[in-house]
């Protein structure tokens, strides 16, 4: 993935990195229904197919604060400048934007096995 490549660059040159999410089932849900919402309802992810662990984990965002602190350690980069942005379609999964202003992405339909295979390859 974008995050992958940084490991050959200096963090200096890193201006932030951009983590995506679908928003998960209940990007639409205003705040006053969070309370009647249950585990089905959670497990009913609109974009991924997953085990029940990460479905919940990505329908209460819970799964990018992990990533926000992977990206801090993995890549040396502040916490201030890991920024996670709404992105339904979820064919963005991570940009780097450097220094320069210029931007590297990791694109495609989304199946984590790109930029899984993209990482151990």
């Amino acid at each position: 993935s974008s995050k992958w490549q940084l490991g050959k660059l200096p963090h200096e040159e890193v201006r932030r990195i951009i983590l995506t999410a679908s928003g998960g089932p209940f990007r639409e849900t205003p705040a006053k229904e969070f309370v009647d919402l249950t585990i089905e309802e959670a497990l009913k992810h609109p974009t991924w197919n997953m085990g029940p662990k990460i479905t919940i984990d990505s329908a209460t965002l819970f799964n990018k604060g992990l990533e926000m602190i992977e990206a801090h350690w993995l890549f040396g980069v502040e916490m201030k400048r890991v920024e996670v942005v709404i992105h339904p379609q979820s064919i963005v999964h991570s940009m780097v934007e450097f220094a320069d202003g210029s931007t590297l992405a990791q694109l495609s339909y989304s199946d984590m096995c790109f930029p899984i295979q993209y990482a151990v390859t």
